[in-house]
């Protein structure tokens, strides 16, 4: 984990709890560092099986962190990315699907297949570095979502250079996951925060969770939402630096640049599934337009 990475702070925050009332349920709490971030689970229940759910929990998060990593040299994705091996895992067929209807629906402004930028530019090591116009216009040939082959049960790519991140896609997979080991679990009432991507099951007493937006710009919160059994997803440039200014880690795959976008929040109901939500966010981040209703 790089002190560049450590930086971001999550744009949704959860609010600090307040001590629970004589007789109300206990409110469990757990955080850990993963996922480029801090996972935080909050659960109401009876003390040991709230723990014991929280820990399930925590143990899918880490499973699909493995899963997802691109750059772990033993997932599938490393293998799909440069050895060329089909995905066949049925987790990431179905998450690359998804990936791949919110680029049809945004126009291509979200796209998994930006990798190869997100390399050239530097960010998954410790030195980014302006590269040169020459290298991104030849970096963007190895761009776009439609070079992706989705069948069922495999994806595949029309050309061997093509490499995928679901780092824009994954943690509203995660989100789901993770909610549904807590029901499975005896756990009705949580609250999972993701880093920015934050779920609300159930309440938390006799009201709804209370969910912060921070100001992007400045200091503080500028909106702070009750939500029951909803997502808040967060997208944006929020204190990831390039140089000295606030740069958003998503890149542009039109122009291979690095813009600096607002944040953008969107809400969900959860059957309307967190993984569409988060790409999404990132889409209309980039576009600063309404394209993630195209994709509900």
């Amino acid at each position: 984990m790089t002190a560049r990475r450590l930086l971001f702070l999550a744009l949704a925050v959860v609010l600090p709890a307040v001590s629970c009332r004589s007789g109300a349920p206990a409110v469990r709490k757990q955080t850990r560092l993963m996922m480029d971030t801090y996972v935080t689970i909050q659960a109401l229940g009876n003390p040991p099986v709230a723990d014991r759910a929280i820990e399930a929990a925590f143990a899918r998060l880490e499973d699909i962190n493995r899963k997802f990593n691109h750059l772990d040299t033993t997932s599938p994705l490393y293998a799909f990315n440069f050895r060329n091996e089909p995905l066949t895992d049925t987790e990431l067929v179905e998450v690359v699907r998804a990936a791949v209807a919110v680029s049809e629906a945004s126009g291509g402004a979200f796209d998994v297949t930006v990798e190869p930028l997100v390399r050239l530019w530097g960010f998954y090591g410790e030195k980014p570095a302006v590269p040169s116009q020459r290298a991104i216009d030849s970096c963007l040939k190895m761009v776009g979502y439609r070079n992706l082959v989705v069948e069922p049960g495999r994806v595949t790519k029309r050309r061997p250079d093509v490499t995928i991140d679901l780092g824009g896609i994954a943690k509203g997979y995660a989100l789901d996951e993770a909610a549904w080991v807590l029901r499975a679990g005896g756990i009705d009432d949580a609250l999972i925060d993701l880093g920015g991507d934050v779920y609300a099951m159930g309440r938390k007493g006799n009201k709804n969770w209370k969910v912060g937006v921070r100001n992007p710009r400045g200091e503080g919160v500028v909106a702070v939402v009750a939500v029951s059994n909803m997502a808040v997803v967060t997208s944006g440039d929020y204190e990831r630096y390039f140089f000295g200014r606030p740069r958003d880690t998503i890149r542009n795959r039109r122009t291979g640049t690095v813009p600096g976008a607002e944040a953008a929040i969107r809400y969900s109901p959860r059957d309307s599934g967190h993984v569409l939500r988060t790409a999404c966010a990132t889409a209309i981040s980039l576009t600063r337009q309404r394209v993630g209703r195209r994709a509900a």
